[in-house]
């Protein structure tokens, strides 16, 4: 958030005063920490707009509906001893910042319209999320580490979670990875995530690419089994763009596939 983290830290402090905003954050600062909601109950993600005209405001909690895209990469055994009920989905706090610079979009953003026409927009909105403990309590050094995201884009409601999606890995900076994807995507290739996201580019049905850090850790066998879990989840998903397996179980697949690093 380098440049905006001051201003994001300043909405955050004041956002955590609110009733709300204290249960919140006495989960963000537990590592592992979790919140369970259910059908109309406010999603635990703090949300911050910054538009080119230098507006900025926390954007209002969306409430959980039918179909938000939920898989736990954690363990299933939780402190509290409660086993995960039908229809209860145990989520993270998450941190959000949405980067807002075409006109269209603005004007869309200052009324919380996200059903806008999307041949209106010319530049997406960047958003950037990771949990909350890793920024608020870290135990490591992202740059130290492996991490686990995903790039998400789309419109409409879909916005800003449930969207097309690719799960992956790295060893490396998520962001280095991404400039390789559009690099990539740019060129003509034909693997799934770059071509649906050059399709949908062209088509001019994005108004949001979204980056989202789902992990950080030194284990990378850990890293592995929640890049499987994850991907394994989501597998009859339509918006899934991962053409193979996650984790260890995806190198089997790589020589038919025709696919490398």
């Amino acid at each position: 958030m380098h440049k905006l983290r001051g201003e994001v830290e300043r909405r955050l402090r004041a956002w955590c005063e609110l009733d709300y905003g204290k249960f919140w954050l006495s989960s963000a600062r537990t590592p592992g920490g979790v919140i369970r909601i259910n059908a109309g109950d406010a999603i635990p993600d703090f949300h911050v707009v910054v538009m080119r005209n230098g507006l900025k405001f926390v954007a209002p909690q969306k409430r959980m509906r039918a179909g938000h895209r939920s898989v736990s990469i954690g363990t299933d055994e939780y402190r509290s001893g409660k086993a995960q009920q039908t229809g209860e989905l145990i989520l993270s706090p998450v941190i959000r910042l949405d980067l807002v610079t075409d006109p269209a979009l603005m004007a869309a953003a200052r009324r919380f319209d996200i059903n806008m026409p999307s041949a209106q927009v010319t530049e997406p909105s960047i958003l950037f999320s990771a949990p909350a403990h890793i920024l608020i309590a870290p135990n490591g050094w992202p740059k130290r580490s492996f991490v686990l995201y995903q790039h998400i884009f789309g419109e409409g409601g879909s916005y800003p979670v449930d969207g097309y999606f690719y799960v992956g890995i790295t060893t490396r900076s998520w962001k280095t990875r991404w400039t390789e994807h559009r690099r990539a995507m740019r060129k003509g290739s034909n693997l799934l995530f770059h071509r649906k996201l050059r399709e949908e580019l062209e088509s001019k049905r994005v108004t949001y690419i979204h980056h989202k850090v789902m992990a950080v850790t030194t284990d990378v066998e850990a890293l592995y089994e929640a890049e499987e879990a994850l991907v394994r989840g989501h597998w009859g998903d339509s918006r899934r763009l991962n053409m193979i397996p996650g984790g260890r179980s995806g190198y089997r697949h790589l020589p038919n596939a025709g696919l490398g690093d």
